[in-house]
C-alpha cells in the first residue's frame, strides 16, 4: 500500500511532533527544507533548516514536553501545500525540587513542499495563542494501590 500525499503531510507533522518530544533533532531537522524561513511565538529565525534546529533545541532546558496536534486542513496543490494544525504542547520544567507544566495552545501555519518524493516544510508559521502553568506531579504510578510485598496481588489490579 502506498501513502498518498494527504497521509504522508500528516505522517511528517507528526514525526516533527515526536521528533521534538524524544529530543531527535536530526528528525527534526529531517521535516524542514534546506532554506526553509520559519517564525515561532513572533521571534523569526535566521533562514535555513540548521537555524530552526538550532532554536528547537532550546526545548532541552525542559525535563519532558508532549506534542499532541490534530491537522485541520490541507490543501494541495501539485508539488506544494498548505496546512493548519491546531497542537497543545505541554512542557515539564523542574524548580527547587518541584515540576511544574506549561501548556501551550498552538497554531502551525505550515506550506510544505514536496522534493524528490518527499514532503517538507519550507514556512512555518507557529503563533502561541495560550498557555496556562500548573504544578506537575512526575511518574504517578499506576491506578490501582497494592502491596508490591504481596506477591498474589502485585500483578494485578483490584476490582472495582
Amino acid at each position: 500500500m502506498t501513502e498518498n500525499d494527504h497521509e504522508a503531510i500528516r505522517n511528517l507533522l507528526g514525526r516533527y511532533a515526536r521528533a521534538v518530544d524524544l529530543r531527535d533533532f536530526e528528525g527534526v531537522g529531517n521535516c524542514f527544507t534546506e532554506d526553509a524561513i520559519a517564525i515561532y511565538a513572533g521571534l523569526e529565525i535566521p533562514k535555513g533548516r540548521n537555524h530552526i534546529v538550532n532554536y528547537i533545541k532550546g526545548i532541552e532546558r525542559k525535563v519532558h514536553s508532549q506534542h499532541f496536534s490534530n491537522v485541520m486542513t490541507i490543501d494541495i496543490d501539485g508539488d506544494k501545500a498548505k496546512t493548519l494544525t491546531y497542537s497543545m504542547a505541554v512542557l515539564i520544567q523542574e524548580e527547587e525540587n518541584s515540576h511544574s507544566s506549561l501548556a501551550r495552545g498552538i497554531t502551525y501555519t505550515d506550506q510544505l513542499r514536496k522534493i524528490d518524493g518527499k514532503w517538507q516544510i519550507c514556512n512555518r508559521i507557529h503563533t502561541a495563542d495560550w498557555q496556562w502553568e500548573l504544578p506537575a506531579f512526575m511518574h504517578p504510578g499506576g491506578m490501582w494501590e497494592f502491596d508490591p510485598k504481596d506477591t498474589k496481588k502485585a500483578n494485578r489490579p483490584e476490582k472495582l
